[in-house]
């Protein structure tokens, strides 16, 4: 399967895009890792009211990305790594 992600909001300053996947309507958070081998993304599956609060309220969103940092959120991976060594926030 091809994936089509469509960012609809960008933070540089806190390193998340927030969007939709076109192939399969779901919405995401994602933001870089990095392990030492590789530097990667990882998706957080989102609802489509989860998206819209987010992208209206940056604290409601930062407080999420936050947990998703902290792999309290794993259960909400789109795609879970297939290396046993799971990368660090950049």
């Amino acid at each position: 399967m091809t994936y089509d992600f469509k960012d609809v909001k960008i933070s540089r300053e806190f390193r998340y895009s927030l969007g939709k996947e076109i192939t399969t309507g779901k919405c995401y958070l994602s933001f870089p890792l990095r392990n030492s081998y590789v530097d990667y993304i990882e998706y957080y599956e989102l609802s489509l009211k989860q998206l819209n609060i987010f992208i209206k309220n940056e604290e409601e969103l930062l407080d999420f990305l936050d947990k998703c940092k902290r792999r309290k959120k794993d259960e909400l991976m789109a795609f879970f790594p297939i290396a046993p060594i799971r990368g660090y926030p950049t």
